[in-house]
């Protein structure tokens, strides 16, 4: 088949989760489907500013098509925004303005896609709560399979993306979770769809990098992955933190590896290393006790399918029903509400290493069972036939 995918940001050096769940399934089904790619020039995430030239490149032999974002995201107005769309009485206007505000603004791209519309079999258009997807997927909706990393937030319960989930033919859902949520915002889409999770590409670790000299790390060590960010619980990792190792003395350390978008508190147990290179990431997180997860806001976390893949246990936030649910699928992981229980699992995990270790080998068979590239390709495929069959 011929498929383009759709996305707000595309790159090696995008290292979002559903941008990185669309470049490697993107390069995956390019060995059996021609495969392009339409995207913007963003390269940061919060303003949608340029970091790629306009234009067709190739990125791991797929051809990239850019398209100009003509405005960059106004944090200050689209917090304002933000406020009247999910905290006001409104209008339809306020909601679709809410994605205009939340970009990344380019009509280019839509025009693109609807221009290619007879080019290609299927277009797979990523989150749902985007510029890009909301208005691109209309003016090709008879050949969309959507991937809408739904998350459990204020998005969710708009009204234009009830209405907006019944126009794809096909979805594509990450976890069991996320399909019960968008089934019941939607009241139910129709669409043929499959719940596929991702599969995994972790670098080989031949000459891995000794991550515990490089960053000066001689203590034990709980470890958080990604955007170091309020949205992402970061607050309350860190309040929670510090709490546990004030009531305890535990010898422990709390290592953050992510682009910082909050200020980190000066704490000696508290290490920021900065972004890290995949092979930093693979060998911290096998020299790390667990990897903590605090968001309440997930779709799915590619970052703990890793860990598990590696054998390592996670400490996830109770409050997020993904990462509730995919730990309590798996037995790869303990959560937590609250301080207390935080506290609890940290301190259990620490005085009991063997039950980290069964942790992370529950996780790791449970990812091989059920994340192996065979096994999510046949899905992705399997969907993408009843689309062009119905």
């Amino acid at each position: 088949m011929k498929l383009a995918f759709v996305v707000h940001r595309y790159g090696v050096e995008v290292a979002g989760g559903s941008e990185l769940h669309c470049r490697w399934h993107a390069e995956r089904l390019a060995r059996t489907h021609a495969v392009e790619v339409f995207t913007t020039q963003a390269l940061d995430y919060v303003e949608w500013e340029h970091g790629y030239p306009a234009g067709t490149a190739q990125v791991n032999g797929i051809p990239v098509h850019r398209f100009p974002v003509e405005r960059r995201r106004d944090p200050v107005a689209f917090d304002a925004v933000s406020r009247r769309a999910f905290g006001m009485p409104h209008a339809r206007e306020d909601e679709e303005a809410w994605v205009l505000a939340n970009g990344p603004l380019s009509p280019a791209l839509v025009e693109a896609v609807a221009e290619a519309r007879d080019r290609f079999d299927l277009f797979i258009f990523y989150s749902y709560r985007y510029y890009p997807t909301y208005y691109g997927l209309p003016r090709v909706a008879e050949r969309a399979v959507l991937v809408p990393t739904a998350e459990e937030d204020p998005a969710i319960k708009l009204q234009i993306f009830h209405e907006f989930f019944r126009r794809p033919r096909g979805i594509i859902y990450l976890t069991e979770e996320e399909q019960t949520l968008v089934e019941a915002a939607s009241g139910g889409t129709g669409a043929a769809s499959a719940v596929i999770g991702s599969g995994l590409d972790l670098p080989e670790q031949e000459g891995a990098p000794d991550v515990l000299s490089r960053f000066d790390l001689s203590r034990p060590f709980l470890l958080y992955l990604g955007r170091i960010d309020r949205d992402k619980g970061c607050r309350s990792l860190f309040t929670y933190f510090q709490h546990f190792v004030a009531a305890t003395g535990a010898d422990v350390d709390l290592v953050l590896a992510g682009k910082a978008a909050m200020d980190i508190p000066a704490h000696p147990r508290i290490r920021h290393v900065g972004f890290v290179s995949e092979p930093e990431k693979v060998a911290l997180l096998r020299a790390s006790r667990a990897l903590v997860m605090p968001s309440r806001y997930e779709s799915l976390s590619i970052v703990m399918l890793e860990a598990w893949k590696l054998g390592v246990p996670v400490i996830a936030n109770a409050r997020c029903r993904v990462l509730l649910g995919q730990c309590r699928r798996s037995g790869g992981g303990l959560t937590y509400d609250g301080h207390e229980e935080f506290a609890e699992v940290l301190l259990l995990l620490l005085e009991r290493p063997a039950l980290g270790d069964a942790l992370g080998r529950q996780g790791r068979e449970y990812v091989e069972r059920e994340y192996a590239w065979e096994r999510v390709l046949a899905k992705l495929d399997a969907v993408f036939e009843a689309v062009r069959a119905g």
